[in-house]
């Protein structure tokens, strides 16, 4: 394509209109969010309207949440304008500056840019839709506003939240169920952390030995062992349920917390990313070790454990995950009569009956469950990263 054709100023205002509808859409949207968050700070006893007058845009059917909101709207909109054309200002800017010959560089630059961000939009918007109707009033959850883009409720609450944490007085009075007075949002995020942090914690520590023995450590039938473990990867998970269960119910755990992980700790993937991983450490150092004196354990604890740092993270991540998002075998170990033993994801299911889902409550907690995932990835990434990257040191 030439420089100076047609073409590609034809393309560039394209992408510049694309960019401009985008930054535009993200904005309006992320700022009335943060109108919903001011508008709950400053009046969260607000009462919600109801559906039909919701449905019907009626301004003085709002809450006083709602209020605020509107009262927001025509500074955010001028702000949103701002941000819009101030992206635009900035592509002109440096489209000016660049020189011709160097224009189609600058071209794909801005293609990829916004192809990466609508990608990112489509990640995220489950996410987005997820906090959004965790805020909406009961019977609103799939009550779409004039702007089929616009999924920010415009008359928010947080009774949701407040049932999901059972800070509503009401909601207690009314339960006559001597089970369900005994269920707990706050036990169940508790004991589903104690079994994926303990489960996580396990299982690394169990499958950091075993890898170590197979990559640096000489045994009999050492191959044709790992071979065998490699070939059980092969049979489906749900083959192991049954004689699992009644491994379970044999010793007594049925219903309690350590059978939720138990049967789990032993994790052949594990042994085989760790094994994989410590076969790059040079042997060298271990033997460095060895003539200083060191035991098989400070060998373990001072060179392969440091070394193996990143990918015994991303294993411990793997497995917190696993666990934390563990339903059906949670739900096979469980004591429906003991909900105080019920983990999050078997909680979240309580939400649904027979006919109808309380979509509003599943959404806010499910908005507590995604925090501790995106803490440890947070604080992790740059080891996950490494992990999956890279082995480690070479000689």
């Amino acid at each position: 394509m030439n420089n100076s054709s047609p073409a590609r100023n034809g393309i560039f205002i394209f992408l510049v209109f694309l960019m401009m509808v985008i930054s535009f859409g993200l904005s309006s949207q992320l700022l009335k969010l943060l109108g919903v968050i001011i508008s709950l700070i400053l009046a969260p006893d607000s009462i919600p309207a109801s559906p039909t007058d919701l449905a019907a845009g009626k301004i003085e059917a709002f809450g006083a949440a709602g209020k605020i909101i509107f009262s927001l709207q025509t500074p955010f909109s001028y702000l949103n304008f701002i941000i819009a054309f101030g992206f635009v200002a900035y592509v002109l800017s440096k489209w000016v500056k660049t020189p011709i010959p160097l224009r189609g560089e600058l071209l794909k630059t801005l293609f990829l840019y916004e192809a990466l961000i609508l990608g990112v939009i489509v990640v995220l918007f489950p996410f987005f839709w997820m906090i959004s109707t965790s805020f909406k009033p009961v019977g609103t959850e799939l009550i779409m506003n004039k702007n089929p883009f616009d999924v920010v409720p415009s008359d928010p609450t947080l009774a949701n939240f407040k049932k999901v944490l059972k800070m509503d007085s009401t909601m207690d009075q009314n339960q006559t169920d001597p089970v369900e007075k005994k269920k707990n949002f706050l036990t169940y995020f508790l004991n589903s952390l104690k079994i994926s942090f303990s489960a996580a914690f396990l299982v690394t520590l169990f499958a950091s030995m075993a890898g170590y023995v197979f990559a640096k450590k000489e045994l009999p039938f050492k191959n044709h062992i790992f071979s065998i473990l490699m070939a059980t990867m092969m049979i489906p998970g749900m083959m192991f349920m049954v004689p699992q269960f009644f491994m379970i119910a044999k010793m007594g755990l049925h219903g309690s917390l350590l059978a939720m992980f138990l049967p789990h700790l032993a994790s052949v993937f594990g042994v085989f990313m760790l094994k994989q991983f410590m076969d790059t450490i040079p042997n060298s150092l271990i033997e460095a070790a060895r003539i200083d004196g060191a035991s098989e354990w400070q060998i373990f604890r001072v060179v392969i454990v440091p070394l193996s740092m990143p990918i015994l993270l991303t294993l411990f991540l793997l497995t917190f995950l696993f666990h934390w998002s563990n339903f059906l075998w949670q739900l096979i170990v469980t004591d429906p009569t003991e909900p105080l033993s019920f983990t999050l994801p078997v909680a979240l299911a309580l939400f649904r009956g027979q006919y109808t889902s309380d979509l509003g409550l599943i959404m806010s907690a499910s908005c507590f469950s995604i925090v501790p995932i995106a803490v440890l990835f947070l604080f992790a990434q740059r080891y996950f990263i490494e992990g999956m990257t890279q082995g480690a040191v070479k000689e």
